[in-house]
Order: structure tokens, then C-alpha cells, then sequence
């Protein structure tokens, strides 16, 4: 954004290890001295300052502060997620009636001047409650991944990059797996931030931290991103996607939300059905030529639609006309 006129000036209302601490299992007095501290900073950090324009990502602050978040005053609201929904998934169940997503949503899209969704389907919604709606894709930074080199060397690897909170739509295909293993198939399954051990000889687990993501990126043969189709998932942007076209890998996804966009039959394969995951990997795996081909076709795309460089300058203009 710099590149294009714009000073960034970024107030997080937690920090990474904050954030880690809170979503990870830990004393519920250790949780809350941590909000306690972000709630503070929020307090501290929130006003604007004359000619500088208020941009909200998501949500303001794990949880709702009257008077400061919701915000009394918004010049532009972004979003990524289907808030107005909220998860689908038991554990973010739980706590939903104090974090109040789909209120603060609802808030942030009527009181911004701009609102940006990350896909079609986002924008549609906000589009009953707010005048002026753009999308804007989830991006990537293709120039700093690392790219795949595609090897005749066994056992493919399988990747699959996530949080704990969603490794159970990646749980629900170990079938498919196993399956492939009972065939032969020379694969392994590489799961980033899943969180545990998979319980099979096929299968390595790893903690997800900034720092490795763009190794283990580079590592893959093939991306996987598998989603149920329920009103929370088609609002995911497909991020997943793109991290793997960024490192030149093709991917196998569910046709949801805005995969159906991101991939196509040159840069992967889509799969609902356990019997269309075990075609499409199976194919992938034996087929080494068509890897490279889609993998090299994955980076184009990914570059020439979804990267900070293609979007950073419309971004800019968005900007400057609030």
C-alpha cells in the first residue's frame, strides 16, 4: 500500500501470542487477564485522528465494548467471513451470545461509508443494509512464497494448511485416505495447525507458526481444502486456495463458496463426494506431469488475479474516495 500512496497505521486489538493464548487451552483466569489487556489498548487506541481514514477488518475486538465496538462512527468496514451467520462449528457455538458476531456485523455494514467483501456471496448480503459495496478478494504475495519444484520422487505429499477449530472437515476425509493407503498409493498426509497427532502411519501433524508456513507451502505435491456446503462455509474466500497457488502446488476442493471462483479444471480438481476425493487424489498422485502443468498455471492465476500487486492499487482508490 505504500507502493501506492497509502500509510498504514495497524492497532490490533490483541497480539499474536495474545490471541494464541485465548483460543488454546489455558485457565479461563488467564483468558481473561489477556482480554482485560486488549480491551485496554482498544480504549487507548481508538480514536482517529483528523484526515486519517477508520478501516475495521472483521471485528474490532474479540469481544463488544459499548461505545468503542461497535464504533459510534466507521469510514470502512472489510470482512471475509459470513459474521451475519455465524460458525457452524460447536466449540464457536459456545460462546456466541458474548461475542454477539452477527450484532456487530450488522452494525459495522450500516454505519460504514465503504464496506469491502472478500466474495460475491459476502457482498450480496451487505448489500441489504449498505449503499456502496465493493469486493475484495482475499490476496496473497506470490513474489515472496517459495515455488514447489515438482520431483519424481515418492511418497507425494499431501497438504493440508488449517486451524484446530476447522481440522474436522479435514478428519471427515481420513476414510479417503485410508483407503488410498489399502491401495498402495505412495503418499503422506501433511496437516498444518490441526493441532494433535493423526491417528495413522500415513500422516504428520505440525503446529502452524508464520515463520515455517511458506516451507511447508513449498513442500507440497498437492493442496487440499474440503468444506461442507452450509450457509456459514460459502463465505469463506478460499484463502486456503490461493496459499497453495502462490506456491505453485494444485488443489483438490469442495465446490463452496468462493473456491467455485479460484478453482478451475486447469489448476486442480473439485470433490464433494468421498468417491470424487478418491478419483481426483488418486489421479494427482500417479499423474506427475499433470501436477507441474496445473501447478505452473495455479501461480499465473494466482498472480494475475489474487495477488497484493494486482489489487494494492484499487485498493488505494477505494480508499481515497471515502
Amino acid at each position: 500500500m505504500a507502493d501506492c500512496g497509502v500509510e498504514l497505521s495497524v492497532r490490533s486489538n490483541l497480539t499474536n501470542a495474545e490471541y494464541a493464548a485465548v483460543i488454546s487451552a489455558g485457565s479461563a483466569a488467564r483468558k481473561a487477564r489477556v482480554l482485560g489487556s486488549g480491551a485496554a489498548r482498544l480504549i487507548r487506541d481508538h480514536r482517529i485522528d483528523d484526515g486519517q481514514v477508520s478501516m475495521i477488518h472483521r471485528l474490532r475486538s474479540l469481544l463488544p465494548l459499548p461505545g468503542i465496538d461497535p464504533p459510534r462512527h466507521l469510514d470502512v468496514y472489510d470482512f471475509d467471513d459470513a459474521l451475519f451467520v455465524g460458525s457452524t462449528m460447536e466449540e464457536n457455538r459456545k460462546f456466541a451470545w458474548l461475542k454477539r458476531e452477527a450484532e456487530r456485523w450488522h452494525s459495522y455494514t450500516k454505519k460504514a461509508k465503504l464496506v469491502l467483501a472478500g466474495s460475491r456471496y459476502l457482498a450480496d448480503r451487505a448489500s441489504e443494509l449498505s449503499g456502496r459495496v465493493e469486493v475484495v478478494p482475499s490476496c496473497v504475495d506470490p513474489s515472496i512464497q517459495p515455488l514447489r519444484v515438482h520431483g519424481d520422487g515418492e511418497p507425494v505429499r499431501i497438504g493440508w494448511i488449517g486451524s484446530q477449530s476447522t481440522a474436522v472437515y479435514l478428519n471427515q476425509l481420513l476414510p479417503v485416505f485410508e483407503k488410498l493407503h489399502t491401495r498402495g498409493r505412495a503418499f503422506e498426509l501433511v496437516a498444518v495447525g490441526a493441532g494433535g497427532q493423526l491417528p495413522a502411519v500415513w500422516a504428520e501433524s505440525h503446529p502452524w507458526t508464520r515463520e515455517s508456513e511458506s516451507e511447508f507451502l513449498a513442500s507440497f505435491d498437492i493442496g487440499i481444502m474440503p468444506l461442507p456446503d452450509d450457509p456459514w462455509t460459502r463465505g469463506k474466500c478460499g484463502y486456503k486456495l490461493l496459499q497453495y497457488f502462490s506456491a505453485g502446488v494444485p488443489a483438490i476442493a469442495s465446490p463452496v463458496g468462493a473456491n467455485l471462483e479460484i478453482l478451475g479444471s486447469e489448476r486442480g480438481r473439485f470433490a464433494s463426494a468421498e468417491a470424487e476425493w478418491l478419483e481426483a487424489l488418486e489421479e494427482l498422485i500417479l499423474d506427475l506431469a499433470t501436477r507441474r502443468e496445473m501447478g505452473a498455471n495455479a501461480r499465473s492465476f494466482v498472480e494475475e488475479n489474487y495477488s497484493y500487486q494486482r489489487w494494492a492499487p484499487q485498493l488505494a482508490e477505494m480508499l481515497r474516495s471515502v
